[in-house]
């Protein structure tokens, strides 16, 4: 999902409006290559991301709230250097290439007010943050490029900044309508027409060429049409923000809606800061699932699978411990039939006293000994079993409450937002003895801010949601007050919902219900269409001895069944 040109264009009219003037307070580097901006402007305060994270490059208002590290990158001083305190004058896009030029009336070393920019450019591999000085001169940049690189515009500090090279093309937003019509009629002359249709017009994506091939349908005079009014709404700056969505998840988005995807759904968004903020949140989070998490992620399974192993096996020897009487029932047969039984048979056929009208049954011996050995043994073996029956329903009961605690471990995992929601649970793991504690010098574990999700309800009330196994623990445990509602998805893994009640107000239905569908929905059974949610007093709720993390007992409870909530 990468910025094209023409989306480029029409977010830089709106940065420059929404920005004009706006002062620059605070930098900060979340992560590498990606600057956020607290800013004043005329509206109110905002922050500004601009990002060269490769395939996540882009630059829009964010409502998203980063987690930045202890110690900020050498970019970031520079940046902060630079530019803190100073204005943003303008928000161009230069010669309508894939980039945006942030303009900035900052001071110098001098004290003089003097004009800076930020150029990020967002071309795939080349994607880079460029700081320019009054003269043009590179002053820092994200990704160096020297001569070895490229020989024809190298990016270092104490350069002269240089635009990228333009390809000998006929640019879509200058081309005339013979132009449009001949590319039109070449590009459906061709195989692959949606290859060949952003090569003859410069700044047109494969993404829009497949949407207008879409929509001519194989008619020449059709698609020079649609040519021409994406042109003329790119040029008036009316293009829209469109959102597409498949099930329900964003995949991509467009500054015209999109009908050539199968299973597609449009939805037109505010603006594009807000159509950018959605669409890169959500893939920022399936990457981080994919990178950070999924090592956790390997080693949550693999115990799972262990675990489950483990408990096939102690229920298999249960069972077997479980027939244990008739080993019993037949060293007694043994010792009361010892005159009948000869040393060295494989089988004794003996009278059953036990059994109503003592009819004969056969008994397996051990040849190699004596009728009283084998008799012996088998005492001795029943006595094993007898306390092999109560040690294993004590480990299986314990593997089971594990079990169920690595369970909701993994469905954290699939509800993390950010790096530091991935450091608190491998902090559990490594508590929990499952990841080996990491010993860094000199540095001691960062402490995990308790921030759970907070929700509006009816009537007033506020929900709050757990994030991981922790912040359950310390919600439940410890900030909520006896007399506030508890609720937790029944047989499930999920979130402590915490409902507070201050002032002896009592809780409303309507309020119970919304706060059980946020429960519903923060648990693995969000995608069922009615789930069941238990809810009780926080003093019904109980921690045991030694129990891990998130892991409680609950009574005087009632139920409600509820659709999850649509958040």
């Amino acid at each position: 999902m990468p910025l094209d040109s023409l989306t480029l264009g029409a977010l830089a009219r709106e940065l420059n409006t929404a920005l004009s003037q706006a002062r620059v307070d605070k930098i900060y580097m979340p992560r590498p290559g990606e600057a956020v901006f607290h800013l004043r402007a005329e509206s109110g305060t905002c922050r500004l991301l601009v990002s060269a994270a490769g395939a996540a490059g882009r630059a829009h208002l964010t409502q998203l709230r980063a987690e930045n590290p202890e110690t900020p990158p050498m970019l970031c001083m520079l940046l902060r250097k630079h530019l803190a305190g100073g204005r943003i004058l303008s928000v161009t896009q230069p010669e309508e290439e894939r980039m945006l030029r942030f303009a900035f009336s900052a001071t110098d070393e001098m004290g003089e007010r003097v004009e800076k920019a930020l150029v990020c450019e967002l071309m795939g591999r080349r994607t880079n943050l460029i700081l320019l000085g009054g003269d043009g001169t590179v002053l820092a940049c994200f990704k160096k490029v020297d001569t070895e690189m490229s020989p024809d515009r190298p990016v270092l500090p104490g350069l002269k900044y240089r635009m990228p090279p333009r390809r000998e093309m006929t640019r879509f937003l200058h081309a005339d309508e013979s132009t449009l019509h001949d590319a039109a009629r070449r590009a459906l002359s061709a195989d692959e027409p949606d290859r060949v249709l952003p090569g003859l017009l410069e700044g047109l994506s494969p993404f829009l060429s497949r949407e207008l091939l879409y929509r001519a349908r194989g008619n020449v005079q059709r698609l020079a049409e649609e040519l021409a009014d994406l042109q003329a709404r790119a040029v008036a700056g009316s293009l829209e923000p469109w959102l597409v969505r498949r099930g329900g998840q964003p995949v991509d988005f467009s500054c015209i809606p999109i009908t050539h995807l199968p299973g597609a759904e449009c939805e037109k968004m505010p603006d594009f800061s807000a159509l950018l903020d959605v669409c890169f949140a959500e893939k920022a989070r399936r990457e981080l699932q994919k990178t950070v998490a999924s090592g956790l992620q390997k080693t949550v399974s693999n115990a799972v699978g262990r675990l489950e192993r483990k408990l096939g096996s102690q229920k298999q020897e249960l069972a077997e411990a479980e027939g244990r009487e008739k080993l019993k029932h037949d060293a007694d047969l043994i010792t009361a039939n010892l005159h009948a039984i000869r040393p060295g048979e494989r089988r004794a056929r003996v009278v059953d006293y036990f059994v109503v009208g003592m009819p004969e049954t056969v008994i397996e011996l051990d040849p190699d000994l004596s009728p009283q050995q084998n008799a012996q043994r088998m005492y001795k073996k029943y006595a094993r079993m007898k306390n092999a029956e109560l040690k294993l329903r004590e480990q299986i009961e314990k593997g089971g409450r594990e079990l169920e605690y690595l369970k909701t471990v993994a469905y954290s995992l699939t509800q993390v937002q950010s790096a530091r929601d991935v450091e608190g649970i491998r902090q559990e793991l490594a508590e929990a003895g499952y990841l080996k504690t990491r010993k860094d010098k000199g540095k001691r574990p960062r402490p995990q801010a308790f921030a759970p999700r907070r929700f509006d309800l009816p009537d007033g009330f506020e929900a709050l949601c757990g994030r991981s196994n922790t912040e359950n623990d310390e919600l439940t445990m410890r900030r909520a007050q006896k007399n506030d509602l508890w609720l937790h998805v029944r047989g499930a893994p999920g979130s402590h919902v915490i409902m507070p009640l201050r002032d002896g107000r009592e809780p409303t239905p309507a309020a119970i219900e919304k706060a059980a569908a946020i429960a519903a929905r923060f648990s693995s059974l969000s995608g069922q269409p009615r789930v069941p949610v238990d809810y009780t007093r926080v003093r019904h709720v109980k921690k045991p001895q030694g129990a891990r993390p998130g892991m409680v007992n609950y009574f005087q409870y009632q139920t409600v069944l509820v659709a999850p909530a649509d958040l």
